[in-house]
């Protein structure tokens, strides 16, 4: 029986997703794991990604060890460290223990906000009203708030922010009336990862006393109130003042030149390693190309092609990074992107090249050489180019200071060997 009901709340829900996350929204959190648990990890953690944050959280944590495991690794990363954020400290710290050392300090870095940024200020305590609640749910909830801002936030049932309600509004309405129906459109925001001078730039265009915080993909985290953005500034003044005398960002660029030498020669010498590598793989394919000189003009058009793609799929892999669009343990999905966006661009240029090169040296198997070298070398290099970051980063290194110099080298490498090595294969066509 227990099954039946299960298949029947999984196709409700898929049919009627909205209609299914509201009357669940008003179920107790006991009520809501007594209904979750048991079915897939998939269909919970979607629901759990439906519903309201502040419920969603407390679902989270009130879950056994097992459970709790599942559904934390099932959701993304960010909406895991989310919702646990929405909880109290000794929730979080208990629910920490229970993950891997490498999922702890994810979800440590993760709960940490940039010091200049908007997240840093934000009030977390701040709640939303649903934008299917009505006002009468609204006003009592406003009650135990004991708030006294003017607006409440509205948000959609994936907690996403899509309005606000200003307080004599919602007074002056009808009891059953629905929140959407009187609110705002949604109110000016800024990102959680946005510096202090955007904060400061859209208090002073939009005149607000409090300011919704919010993630990348819209949901609402908290918001920063005009009182504590001033007082935060005050402190900043008087902390500059107070190390004028002191080290500052001009003393690091005017450092005395045997310590710039220091930093910068290192990595120098692994540079030049590096290339010493590339010419050692063309080093071994000199016999090729003493037999078909062309194969020597057309090198750096696939180290060059090969490097940019690399450096495209690494620099959009690094700005996820660092705005935490996305987490390492995402890199299966992450490098698949990059091999379905590496093998497309890789069919075009290579078509558009191989021609090129048909046309200039009126050699269709030297043309197909380098067609099928450079879809390979573009795939590798897409890859590459989101592999290298993540790796870094697991290790607990800084991606931006050694991935272009190690993502040269696999270019350069793997593209030599993938034109080269063919040509090798197929000299006999090519001579």
């Amino acid at each position: 029986m227990k099954k039946l009901e299960d298949q029947l709340l999984i196709k409700f829900t898929s049919s009627y997703p909205e209609h299914a996350i509201n009357m669940m929204s008003r179920f107790s959190v006991d009520e809501i794991l007594s209904t979750l648990v048991g079915l897939p990890i998939y269909f919970i953690a979607e629901v759990i990604g439906k519903l309201p944050p502040q419920l969603a959280s407390l679902v989270l944590v009130s879950m056994d060890e097992n459970n709790f495991l599942k559904l934390y690794r099932a959701l993304d990363p960010i909406r895991s460290a989310h919702l646990l954020s929405l909880t109290n400290e000794d929730q979080i710290k208990a629910k920490s223990l229970m993950l891997t050392d490498y999922e702890k300090k994810d979800l440590e870095d993760l709960l940490k906000y940039p010091e200049d940024s908007a997240g840093a200020l934000m009030d977390t305590s701040i709640r939303a009203c649903n934008v299917n609640s009505s006002v009468k749910e609204v006003i009592s909830s406003y009650k135990k708030m004991h708030s006294n801002s003017r607006d409440i936030f509205v948000t959609d049932i994936e907690g996403r922010l899509v309005g606000y309600v200003p307080v004599h509004d919602l007074l002056s309405s009808e009891s059953n009336q629905i929140i959407e129906s009187i609110m705002h459109r949604a109110p000016p925001s800024v990102n959680a990862l946005s510096p202090k001078a955007e904060v400061v730039e859209t208090f002073e265009n939009f005149k607000s006393t409090i300011l919704p915080v919010t993630h990348i993909d819209g949901t609402l985290l908290g918001a920063i109130r005009y009182s504590s953005l001033v007082t935060e500034m005050q402190k900043q003044a008087i902390s500059r003042m107070a190390t004028l005398g002191g080290a500052s960002v001009a003393e690091k660029v005017m450092s005395p030149p045997i310590i710039s030498v220091g930093k910068r020669l290192p990595w120098l010498l692994i540079n030049l390693l590096t290339a010493f590598i590339a010419s050692a793989v063309v080093g071994v394919f000199e016999g090729t190309i003493a037999k078909v000189t062309a194969l020597a003009v057309l090198l750096p058009v696939v180290a060059g092609q090969s490097g940019n793609t690399g450096a495209q799929a690494m620099a959009v892999t690094m700005r996820g990074l660092a705005l935490r669009e996305v987490r390492v343990r995402q890199w299966i999905k992450i490098l698949f992107k990059e091999l379905r966006v590496g093998f497309v661009n890789g069919i075009v240029i290579a078509i558009v090249t191989g021609a090129s090169v048909y046309f200039w040296s009126k050699s269709m198997p030297l043309g197909l050489v380098m067609t099928a070298a450079m879809v390979f070398s573009m795939i590798t290099a897409s890859i590459s180019g989101a592999a290298i970051p993540m790796i870094l980063t697991a290790m607990g290194k800084d991606p931006a200071q050694s991935s272009s110099v190690i993502l040269t080298t696999v270019t350069d490498v793997m593209g030599f060997l993938s034109f080269l090595g063919l040509a090798t294969l197929f000299v006999k066509l090519l001579i």
